[in-house]
């Protein structure tokens, strides 16, 4: 396919808007990330679409599962955006789209289940590749199906899914796929590197984030990426170059860049949702990734506000419970690189809307505090702030907990929410103590 992502992205949203208005979005295949909207969501789903466009006959059509005025949210989404010449207008988001949702075939980025709008009754899943728990869906539908627990990125299994296709092409002698663009390797490289900080050893990093990146770092358009020095890192030394080190620092430092956000965009600025069958109900969960700890948060909206926005967002959601999930460094203590140790907190807020007495927060709030995993221990300070006067009325139950487990993020704290919530209840009258 001849012609650069930008105008690959421009030219596809005008088609498949104008095949919704012709009744024909159905003959089309919509990639999306998840719902979080982060670079590696944005980067997976356009990479498979140029992939799908330049292998299948079917039209293919990334799609950005949140509005378009989130976007500015992450400045670190914008500003890979912008290393590769793509105009926020050119990407599909949601509210472009007219409901009900005209197409039916989707393929499935950085996640691997569908939720609303797109749970249709003719629905077809038709590929998955993704780094999250695997929830065993799809299994008859989607080719490929690769769901890979404990890969740093997405990005990197799509890259080497693409790495590895264009070989067998070139082995068999098939009409070859493309070598990636550089501005699409570049996208790609931007979501590995920023999802596992700069590739650093010891971090989260694992050998295909390694293998993916060693394979997109000579196509970049990264100044420098071509050049013999940078070639000549081992894949697993790539953290050591000085492209993928600037490119980190300005990633992580426009991704930190939130002190302009209030409470409402901070919560749906890094935002999924899950239903769960619990005790004979449907349970609706948010769990809100925050780049800034709640002692900074506090301090600069106030705990009313704080609550009444948090309040809010939960009405607007419809939620039953409402995780907090913030990571940050704490620059009083330094670790080994000389910055502030990484920390991670959680506040949960659970209503009982439905006049219950507190048997879902107990449920939830035991089966927090017993995993080994997140290790959490009480922050009573803000605790008595949130639940004495701090703007939470009657039938709403606040914990908030450091974690002592710092690299234990949502991936690891939604599927225990999903196992707490759906285990069998204790009875009604086992936990009236402890809240």
């Amino acid at each position: 396919m001849d012609i650069s992502l930008p105008e690959f992205l421009r030219l596809k949203k005008a088609a498949y808007m104008n095949d919704i208005s012709a009744g024909k979005g159905d003959e089309w295949t919509v990639v999306m990330g998840n719902e979080a909207g982060d670079l590696d969501s944005l980067a997976s789903a356009i990479a498979y679409a140029w992939y799908a466009c330049n292998t299948k006959n079917s039209p293919t059509i990334p799609l950005v599962q949140g509005p378009r005025a989130d976007l500015p949210l992450r400045a670190e989404n914008l500003h890979a955006l912008e290393l590769v010449g793509i105009d926020q207008l050119d990407l599909l988001c949601i509210d472009d789209v007219p409901t009900p949702f005209p197409s039916s075939r989707f393929a499935l980025m950085d996640h691997n289940r569908l939720t609303a709008p797109f749970t249709l009754s003719n629905a077809r899943v038709t590929a998955i590749i993704d780094h999250h728990t695997d929830e065993g869906l799809y299994t008859d539908s989607a080719d490929p199906r690769i769901v890979v627990p404990g890969i740093g990125s997405c990005s990197s299994l799509v890259a080497l899914e693409l790495k590895e296709r264009r070989a067998l092409q070139l082995k068999e002698d098939r009409p070859k796929l493309e070598q990636a663009p550089s501005a699409l390797a570049t996208l790609l490289l931007a979501a590995i590197v920023i999802d596992t900080t700069g590739l650093r050893p010891g971090g989260k990093a694992v050998e295909a984030d390694y293998n993916a990146a060693a394979y997109l770092a000579p196509l970049t358009a990264l100044p420098g990426s071509t050049s013999a020095e940078t070639q000549s890192f081992a894949a697993g030394e790539l953290h050591a170059s000085a492209e993928v080190r600037a490119l980190n620092a300005t990633l992580q430092a426009k991704k930190g860049a939130v002190a302009h956000l209030g409470t409402r965009d901070l919560l749906r600025r890094d935002y999924k949702e899950y239903t769960h069958a619990s005790s004979g109900r449907d349970v609706r969960v948010g769990m809100a990734s925050v780049p800034v700890g709640l002692h900074e948060w506090l301090s600069r909206e106030g705990q009313r506000k704080f609550a009444a926005e948090t309040q809010a967002w939960m009405d607007e959601r419809g939620l039953h419970a409402l995780g907090i999930l913030t990571s940050f460094r704490d620059d009083t203590k330094l670790g080994k690189s000389g910055k502030g140790r990484g920390k991670r907190e959680q506040a949960w807020v659970v209503r009982e809307d439905d006049g219950g007495d507190g048997e879902l927060a107990h449920k939830l709030f035991k089966g927090l505090i017993k995993s080994e995993e997140l290790r959490l221990k009480d922050k009573t300070w803000v605790k008595a702030g949130m639940a004495e006067g701090g703007g939470f009325g009657a039938g709403v139950h606040v914990r908030v907990w450091k974690q002592k487990n710092a690299d234990a993020t949502r991936k690891v704290t939604a599927p225990l929410v999903k196992a707490i919530l759906e285990a069998p209840g204790e009875g009604a009258d086992s936990h009236k103590s402890g809240l």
